[in-house]
């Protein structure tokens, strides 16, 4: 069996448009099956994207029978001839065991009948956008990360072509903290990263670019004001762990003081608290997996 190998780093999206066989450049995420044709590639640009996750047979409709997660990303597809000497279930278990070597996640996975009936392949295309199916069909999806970006992967074999399709998640981008935006993500998951908060390196005094996001706050808090919470502070995996610690705790209090003197927010409505490298949002290993990892977040109570 030849062996596919998972790349670690990642191709910026280029223009939207079909690249011509003859000048179509693979991604650095991953290598294809050694023998396979290349054959398309679109660069679809930022999507929102249908992952299969799940199949019920007893469903009715195309969201019924397809289970699916949504992600948002650069999203890029590839189209290949399979190498006549081989077949569907080697290229597509070599796929997967790639993956999982790579370190990432399978999602979903199946074969055939697991797939779903053999009448109806078809609303895989409507659900996904994919294009090659057959009855004996193999999908699987997985999730991965990289450099503290996440990355989404579906791969679908069949009899004699396949497909690898990757969605980059973008970074969120920093000072986008609304009034919105908060609400959004307390509803969504109980807390929200405050995004636009900034202090100097190992200091807990806040700077002044931090005001459009303690505005933000600020508004937030006084029209939802049976709203009680936590404020946590967050540090990266640098340095000594209690100073770390303190540190965390010492922004997590410099904000509630903020918005308790310049806001007039009760400050028995809020709680300040810093758990410093424990809880991290990204990997300590490289330099954005650190810049995530220090933050100070809103945490409903």
């Amino acid at each position: 069996m030849r062996h596919l190998v998972l790349g670690l780093a990642f191709l910026s999206v280029l223009a939207s448009s079909p690249i011509d066989a003859a000048e179509l450049k693979s991604h650095p995420a991953f290598t294809p099956y050694a023998g396979s044709v290349a054959t398309r590639r679109d660069d679809d640009g930022f999507k929102s994207y249908s992952l299969v996750t799940g199949v019920n047979e007893k469903g009715k409709t195309d969201d019924e029978v397809l289970h699916t997660l949504k992600v948002k990303g650069n999203l890029i597809r590839f189209a290949y001839e399979n190498p006549k000497d081989r077949s569907a279930h080697e290229i597509y278990t070599n796929y997967r065991q790639a993956f999982e070597k790579g370190g990432f996640k399978i999602l979903y996975a199946c074969t055939a009948d697991e797939c779903g009936a053999r009448y109806a392949t078809s609303r895989w295309g409507r659900v996904t956008g994919m294009k090659f199916f057959t009855p004996e069909m193999r999908y699987l999806a997985a999730k991965g990360a990289r450099d503290g970006q996440e990355l989404y992967v579906a791969v679908l074999v069949a009899k004699a072509r396949h497909q690898v399709e990757i969605v980059e998640i973008s970074p969120m981008e920093t000072g986008l903290v609304t009034v919105e935006s908060i609400g959004e993500g307390l509803k969504a998951e109980g807390r929200v990263v405050l995004d636009g908060i900034f202090f100097d390196t190992d200091k807990a005094a806040i700077k002044a670019e931090s005001k459009p996001a303690l505005d933000a706050i600020a508004t937030f808090l006084r029209d939802n004001a049976a709203l009680k919470a936590y404020i946590v502070g967050h540090t990266d995996g640098t340095g000594e762990f209690e100073h770390n610690m303190q540190l965390s705790k010492d922004r997590a209090a410099a904000v509630l003081a903020a918005l308790a003197k310049d806001y007039k927010i009760s400050p028995e409505r809020l709680a300040a608290h810093g758990v410093g490298p424990l809880s991290p949002a990204r990997t300590n290993k490289t330099d954005a997996g650190r810049t995530k990892n220090r933050r100070v977040e809103l945490v409903e109570r």
